[in-house]
């Protein structure tokens, strides 16, 4: 059905005369009594009814109003949507992050990005969760890719975009290589290296560390997992961070961490000032990311149950 159908009727509805409908529509009488007369028939209802010199709704007219008004809204945001795609071709997307999460999503998708949408110019900036805050206050960037906040933050708007779950890496000595995860009051024995509290996952691990009833002996607060994982090679303790951090070229043991045998899981999310709405390609960007880390968790999930069948086979 023709969407100037459904603009007839919801004016006639509105205005509840024709004749006065047709004028603001700029189209005759009798063109728009064809349209109401083509809706009900496709329809097999009859919307209107005389009275006098003007129109009523009928029962199934009223019911009917509702879902075409919302038909008509529709129309207007896509056609709004797709003018900002239309003249959306060119601009700049600032991008604030952490550094992990830039290593472990960004490299190859950034690329494909960049060369689907050539005109938008990406730029990013490493950096921790209060920082990011911070530079979202400023204007410093339009977006930010971190963990999710544990309550929300006025007047910032979220999309979530994935969950990684915290990894214990260290030397088979202090961390046997059995493959399976560790319990976090059993980690908290050894010696800890962790992130600082610049990085937003940092109050995820804090927050299990008080729910196991243990305190940590932390002997290294750093800024980069690569630091962390320096000091674990070195034999100093265990590191602890997310699992976007990538262990390449390491000999070291990796091992999921628990929490009353749940993994210790968060969210990660897009962030953006919500009193600065993005531009189109912004929100094409996280919508293109989100259906990235989707698919690399998707792939992860497959592979490591993979793995424990070929465990199970041996």
């Amino acid at each position: 059905m023709d969407i100037r159908t459904y603009t007839g009727f919801a004016t006639a509805a509105e205005l509840l005369n024709i004749t006065s409908a047709a004028q603001r529509l700029n189209i005759s009488q009798s063109a728009l009594s064809r349209q109401i007369r083509s809706l009900e028939e496709s329809l097999g209802l009859r919307l209107f009814e005389k009275s006098g010199r003007n129109v009523r709704l009928t029962a199934a007219g009223e019911a009917l109003l509702t879902r075409i008004n919302g038909v008509l809204t529709a129309d207007r945001d896509l056609r709004a949507f797709a003018g900002d795609l239309a003249r959306d071709q060119s601009g700049l997307l600032k991008i604030g992050a952490c550094s992990q999460l830039i290593e472990r999503y960004l490299p190859t998708f950034l690329r494909d990005w960049r060369g689907a949408n050539a005109g938008i110019d990406v730029r990013l900036e490493d950096g921790g969760g209060p920082e990011l805050i911070e530079k979202l206050q400023s204007g410093t960037v339009h977006l930010t890719i971190t963990s999710m906040p544990s309550t929300p933050i006025e007047p910032f708007e979220t999309v979530r975009l994935g969950e990684l779950a915290f990894i214990a890496v260290a030397t088979p000595d202090l961390l046997a290589d059995t493959g399976g995860p560790i319990e976090i009051s059993e980690l908290l024995e050894s010696p800890i290296l962790t992130l600082n509290q610049r990085h937003a996952s940092r109050e995820v691990f804090d927050a299990a560390c008080r729910l196991s009833n243990v305190v940590p002996r932390v002997v290294l607060e750093g800024a980069s997992p690569h630091t962390l994982f320096a000091l674990a090679e070195g034999g100093n303790g265990v590191a602890v961070v997310p699992s976007s951090a990538r262990l390449e070229g390491r000999s070291l043991v990796s091992r999921p961490i628990t929490l009353r045998g749940e993994l210790i899981r968060f969210d990660i999310c897009a962030m953006w000032d919500g009193r600065m709405p993005l531009p189109a390609y912004g929100r094409r960007f996280i919508e293109a990311l989100r259906t990235h880390i989707m698919a690399e968790e998707h792939k992860e999930s497959a592979q490591t149950r993979t793995a424990r069948g070929h465990l199970h086979i041996v």
